[in-house]
């Protein structure tokens, strides 16, 4: 019995122009979001003794974290921890 194989039109895998505007708006939230977390990384490194004891961390924590690459975002240290 012979099977017909159905044919995608190629320009079904192309994202096409919406596709492409949506993407680079995502790489864009991203960007901005890895640079406001790098300042906050550096804010929390420069924070002295006190002000690290009242939020619960260590001079050791603080470096933990300020040493952490900018796009190592919190959302995705989650989903790796998860798998």
């Amino acid at each position: 019995m012979a099977q017909l194989i159905a044919h995608q039109d190629s320009s079904a895998r192309t994202p096409g122009v919406p596709g492409v505007i949506f993407r680079l708006r995502q790489v864009w939230a991203w960007l901005r979001r890895a640079v406001e977390l790098s300042r906050q990384r550096r804010a929390l490194y420069r924070l002295d003794e006190g002000a690290l004891h009242d939020l619960g961390l260590s001079r050791a924590d603080a470096w933990q974290e300020a040493d952490k690459p900018f796009w190592r975002q919190p959302a995705e240290e989650g989903r790796r921890r998860s798998c």
